[in-house]
């Protein structure tokens, strides 16, 4: 099993950035609500997606569009957006205005995603992410609304606009803090990582089991241009069936989220994007996963099974389906967008992918040093609770 070294992801990150290039006089940010985009705004946020939006599924305007629309208050999201002189957009960042950061009265700007995305660094233009962040760190420096930090969450620390970001805060000695930080299971291109020969030994069992217990056991994928409601509707009903309905947390049980799983199932499947697999018995489905593909880039969406088998792991069983139709690609960078903590079908993704949140001071050189007091304060209390200082 391979664990990429934080640090090292951040150097690799910062050089496929490219060269740090300071923002040009013509260059402007603008800070709008998303209800007031136009259909020219709307219009080249698809076409920075186009260009851009490999690294991150989730930022491209046919994703971010909808979560916007179904999970968030239209006057609370303000889409930061950095163009060049002729308007054309280099990137954009959502954010929202929250008032406290963690148990600390202070007001800040976080980055925005809705439930079900699980990456949150911006679309930036390739080559483009160090001039993206001096556009927006300026703008902030000047219109910080009283806010004294920016609250990154789920950046990845091999993303070359996540790198670039601590790269040029470390450049400037503008002060960043490290919230958190956790791996999840991935799969790198031309990883070397072997096989866990004990996983798949009790894979192979447990499929027998299964077989000679419930019938022959299928495994089946979505085939593109096929209608993918039938899929959908058979998602929602397996996870409402479990503990998740029971408990008020599937995807069906919140008329928002279902709507937006919904809408970008769909549109993932025109867009030739979505795949779904599932593994079914002689009694009907047993396990479904979901994931999209933008490139040569794989993540993670959603996943489910029949807890009147789970004796039988059917979802560890089509996890491991899954990584194999993965692995035939060789050049196919996945990330499982897993949970942290979250260990079923780890063991099918031999690499790990390091995910940080992270706050970044804003303001004055005196908004600054509060900032920077800030962070020494909320260390010294989690030393005290016996957490890490992170």
């Amino acid at each position: 099993m391979i664990h990429h070294d934080f640090a090292s992801d951040l150097r690799a990150g910062i050089a496929a950035a490219g060269e740090a290039v300071t923002a040009n006089g013509g260059d402007t940010v603008r800070l709008l609500r998303w209800a007031d985009l136009g259909p020219c705004d709307h219009a080249r946020w698809a076409q920075l997606s186009d260009r851009a939006g490999a690294a991150n599924v989730f930022a491209q305007h046919w994703f971010m569009d909808a979560a916007l629309r179904h999970c968030a208050a239209p006057d609370d999201v303000r889409i930061a957006i950095a163009a060049d002189a002729a308007g054309r957009w280099i990137g954009l960042l959502p954010l929202v205005r929250a008032p406290r950061f963690g148990r600390w009265p202070v007001a800040n700007w976080r980055t925005w995603t809705a439930t079900n995305q699980f990456l949150g660094a911006p679309l930036v233009l390739p080559h483009a992410a160090f001039r993206f962040w001096c556009l927006l760190l300026d703008y902030f420096d000047a219109h910080a609304d009283g806010a004294l930090l920016i609250h990154c969450h789920q950046f990845a620390a091999d993303n070359p606009v996540a790198a670039a970001l601590v790269g040029l805060c470390a450049d400037d000695r503008r002060p960043l803090h490290l919230v958190n930080r956790f791996d999840r299971p991935a799969r790198r291109p031309g990883s070397e990582a072997p096989p866990d020969a004990k996983a798949a030994s009790r894979a192979r069992s447990l499929a027998r089991r299964l077989e000679r217990d419930h019938g022959p056991v299928r495994y089946e994928m979505l085939g593109k241009g096929d209608d993918a409601q039938p899929w959908i509707d058979a998602f929602l009903a397996l996870e409402g069936a479990g503990w998740k309905g029971r408990a008020g947390s599937a995807i069906g049980c919140a008329p928002d989220t279902e709507a937006l799983f919904r809408d970008v199932m769909r549109e993932g499947q025109r867009r030739g994007q979505l795949r779904i697999a599932r593994l079914t018995t002689a009694g009907g489905v047993a396990a479904m996963s979901s994931w999209f593909v933008s490139g040569k880039r794989g993540f993670g969406f959603k996943m489910t099974y029949d807890e009147a088998l789970r004796s039988y792991a059917p979802g560890l069983l089509l996890m491991r389906y899954v990584a194999e139709q993965v692995g035939a690609e060789p050049d196919m960078f996945f990330d499982t967008c897993a949970s942290p903590g979250a260990h079923s079908g780890a063991a099918f993704w031999r690499d790990r992918r390091t995910m940080f949140d992270c706050a970044i001071a804003i303001g004055t050189p005196r908004r600054r040093r509060l900032f920077s007091g800030l962070m020494r304060a909320r260390a010294a209390v989690r030393r005290r609770s016996g957490k890490s200082a992170a």
